[in-house]
């Protein structure tokens, strides 16, 4: 077999980037237009976005810092591999400084499920790629950002045999067949009959050539196939013994098959066998037309049979396939695969949270990946999976106000909101007792699941209740009788303070 090896494939990814400098112009309007405290905050809410600026007074100093330059904030893209005909899942990787925001976009209809199709700093974008059910190649982008992604994916890879049958004396000898296909599709070669023997190779990736030889016959007439990427190329053979006197003329074959068309479940498996129907003595030939559908009995037959089939696990999006049977297509549908999370959103609290998890539950065969859409939340398990699973990550603990972050698990959306931090408050704040004490009293203040502890600083003041609470709450306390000179003490809430002042036995 001879093949011509295909040009060197050229890259699928063109970048074009550029700098934005709208950021750097904002920030030199921000110091022109400082004159007044009221003109500084117009243009604060104008770039808040964008700018900070730390002034004692607006009118007499600030600094002005900005955002990550979209000067500084470029990237690169991985390539991905050339997808097969069949389509599924791509992926190619963004490069960039950690803060730098982009987004992931594609007007390729037959290119979707970007995952995530947002993100900040260096991430793993994955994709969906529909079958190529055309006669040729074709590509398609995914814009990040000014940069590009090139996605090319192959033809469909179809096989013409030259001739389609030969005759072969009764004394054997060599023979061949040519091969025509694309230069990136492999096919086998096998023998049907044992009395055909095939010159390696046997196998292939381009055009080429299949060169075989016959035995001799000291039978009657005989008929072999060769098999060459699902098509079959007849080999008669004269016989030594006389042919029997010609019969009429057989009328032409015609053949029909169980049905035109089979649904298979995401997990794969055996299909429904076809049985073939015709005369005695046509000839017929079964193929697959999809890589992920197997033809596992007979692929060539004379009369009525029947083909077995199965079908592989399916990790991405619905698809369809064909068989060729007997001249006939048979259409086989398969679903995609299905997946749901548990919980679909938590809360915590401002503090580090870390062993948080969900669950993924799917098909044994399904393939599935997750991933963080903001910083503060980290996977800390494995990023990726196949069936049922499960995913753990942790909080990083919130410095400023209640926030919401998402995770993007199989596909699925997984909300955390964060609460901000605690902020507490009591009264009184002082309180004056005479030398023969008392009991008091403290109102908390805080927001609910903020917990706090009340403590006393002195021996002579006891906290009676409320020592811990979570939320808002009420302390009660004693104060023990002063025999000696008036005194001071306190008891502590959280970061809060009571002054307790009491008078000595004297006053």
């Amino acid at each position: 077999m001879e093949c011509v090896l295909p040009p060197h494939p050229r890259s699928a990814v063109e970048v074009a980037d550029r700098a934005d400098l709208l950021l750097v112009g904002a920030a030199v309007k921000l110091k022109r237009d400082r004159a007044s405290v009221g003109s500084c905050w117009r243009v604060l809410l104008a770039i808040v976005p964008l700018v900070a600026v730390v002034a004692g007074a607006c009118g007499t100093s600030s600094s002005v810092t900005t955002d990550p330059s979209p000067v500084k904030c470029q990237l690169s893209l991985t390539s991905p591999s050339s997808v097969d005909a069949a389509g599924g899942r791509g992926v190619f990787t963004v490069t960039t400084q950690p803060e730098c925001a982009w987004d992931a976009t594609t007007t390729t209809d037959w290119i979707s499920g970007l995952s995530p199709a947002s993100g900040q700093g260096t991430r793993s974008v994955e994709f969906q790629v529909a079958p190529n059910d055309g006669g040729a190649s074709r590509e398609g982008d995914i814009l990040v950002k000014d940069s590009r992604v090139h996605v090319s994916q192959r033809a469909p890879c179809r096989f013409e045999l030259t001739p389609p049958s030969q005759v072969v004396g009764v004394n054997g000898g060599a023979g061949s067949i040519s091969v025509e296909t694309a230069s990136d599709c492999p096919w086998t070669v096998a023998s049907g009959v044992s009395w055909i023997s095939l010159t390696p190779p046997v196998t292939a990736t381009c055009n080429g050539s299949v060169r075989f030889t016959v035995s001799p016959n000291s039978l009657a007439e005989r008929v072999g196939a060769i098999t060459i990427a699902g098509q079959v190329s007849f080999v008669t053979q004269a016989g030594s013994t006389p042919s029997p006197p010609p019969s009429p003329t057989p009328p032409p074959c015609t053949y029909a098959i169980s049905g035109s068309s089979q649904n298979v479940g995401a997990a794969g498996g055996v299909g429904t066998p076809v049985t073939v129907s015709t005369q005695n003595g046509c000839q017929w030939t079964a193929a697959s037309n999809a890589p992920w559908i197997t033809l596992t009995s007979v692929t060539a037959g004379t009369g009525n049979g029947s083909v077995a089939f199965n079908v592989a696990p399916n990790t991405g999006a619905a698809r369809v396939g064909t068989l060729t049977i007997a001249s006939q297509t048979l259409t086989v549908s398969q679903a995609p695969c299905v997946y749901s999370i548990n919980p679909t959103n938590q809360s915590v609290g401002a503090a580090t949270a870390v062993g948080i998890s969900v669950t993924v539950a799917t098909l044994s065969s399904c393939q599935w990946s997750a991933s963080s859409n903001v910083s503060w939340l980290i996977i800390t398990s494995a990023t990726s999976g196949t069936g049922n699973g499960a995913v753990a990550f942790s909080v990083v603990a919130n410095t400023g106000p209640a926030r919401t972050g998402t995770l993007t698990i199989a596909g699925q959306t997984e909300t955390i909101t964060q609460a901000a931090p605690c902020m507490y408050s009591i009264s009184p704040r002082e309180q004056v007792f005479g030398s023969s004490g008392g009991s008091g009293g403290i109102d908390l203040v805080t927001q609910a699941g903020c917990q706090s502890t009340a403590r006393s600083t002195v021996g002579w003041i006891t906290v009676q209740s409320g020592v811990t609470s979570v939320g808002s709450a009420h302390i009660s306390y004693s104060v023990d009788a002063n025999l000696g000179p008036a005194r001071v003490g306190s008891i502590t809430v959280a970061d809060q303070t009571l002054t307790v002042t009491q008078n000595g036995s004297g006053q």
